[in-house]
């Protein structure tokens, strides 16, 4: 009796042996049934609900500019930007949206920086951050204009596209009559020579009568008769004001038309309720240039509220893609 009772547990044992290895595995064990091993180890069961707090979103990557699409023939593409106050108060963050909305271009041109260290720190900051952004670029600040609310500007560019031609100034010819004199610089093409001559303005206030200023500028064309002429910067005033006659009478004309540039401090119903007034503009002399493309940088949307967006500026980049109306003189 007690052999046949250990071989009955013996057999026992064995069965539940392999039923564990067929359940656990997909070994199939020759002569056994699994349905034969009863019912299943496991069991569903229902478990509490628990709350599990949203994890943040990785922060969005600024993208690059819109602009996008092919141009035939020999071009820069050029851009103007008065960002507000450059200097300690941009963080990280902010350089870099910057750099990825001015990343297509070829030479940039930037008004409001900062007279103090900060300032041309900053621009040494948007200068590495552009450098990162798969080509070299290279850069010149100015020093402090002279008159009230004196500032520094900015020229930044790739030297792959174009080169700086001696050294960039600041107009000492218009110093008394213009509260932040302009910038100017000579660029030459790369590959074909060609030039131009860019200068920047930051106009006094809408509330200091920037007309008196702009009314000036022809004189810049009369100083440099030689070279090709671009008028660019922030001008707190529409481009169809009479102050800018004079300069239409000499041939220059604006890329922008009735395109506002400048930042609300509160986002109005509409696609562009977040624009107030017609400020910023690029002027070009149409006789040995001409715009192939022109328009706004809306880079508003890299932030999440209008708010965080004026900290980087409260002004929309403004460009142009110029080419030359002449051949490139023929290479010995």
């Amino acid at each position: 009796m007690e052999d046949t009772l250990r071989r009955f547990l013996l057999v026992a044992l064995l069965v539940g042996v392999l039923a564990g290895i067929e359940y656990f595995t997909t070994i199939d064990v020759p002569g056994f049934d699994l349905g034969d091993a009863g019912d299943p180890l496991f069991e569903s069961v229902e478990l509490p609900e628990v709350d599990v707090p949203a994890l943040p979103l990785p922060e969005r990557e600024p993208q690059s500019s819109s602009v996008e699409g092919e141009i035939e023939g020999p071009h820069v593409r050029v851009v103007s930007w008065n960002l507000y106050n450059f200097g300690r108060t941009k963080d990280d963050r902010e350089i870099a949206v910057a750099a990825q909305t001015l990343r297509d271009f070829d030479l940039v041109a930037v008004q409001e920086v900062v007279t103090s260290p900060p300032g041309a720190q900053a621009i040494g900051k948007l200068d590495a951050e552009l450098d990162r952004t798969g080509f070299a670029w290279d850069y010149r600040i100015s020093d402090p204009t002279t008159g009230p609310g004196t500032e520094r500007y900015a020229f930044l560019w790739k030297p792959s596209r174009v080169r700086l031609v001696g050294q960039a100034w600041l107009e000492t010819s218009l110093a008394d009559a213009i509260d932040r004199e302009p910038y100017l610089a000579r660029f030459e093409h790369r590959k074909t020579g060609q030039r131009i001559l860019v200068a920047s303005l930051h106009a006094v206030p809408s509330s200091k009568d920037p007309e008196h200023e702009i009314a000036l500028l022809d004189r810049l064309h009369r100083r440099y008769e030689a070279d090709h002429v671009i008028l660019l910067g922030d001008f707190n005033l529409d481009e169809d004001h009479s102050a800018f006659n004079e300069l239409r009478r000499l041939g220059y004309q604006a890329v922008l038309d009735d395109q506002r540039t400048s930042l609300k401090r509160t986002r109005d119903p509409g696609p562009n309720g977040h624009l107030a007034s017609e400020y910023d503009n690029v002027f070009y002399e149409t006789g040995p240039l001409r715009a192939v493309r022109g328009g706004v940088l809306d880079f508003t949307p890299q932030f999440s509220s209008l708010k965080e967006a004026r900290s980087l500026s409260d002004h929309l980049p403004v460009f142009m893609d110029v080419q030359w109306t002449t051949p490139a003189p023929a290479t010995p």
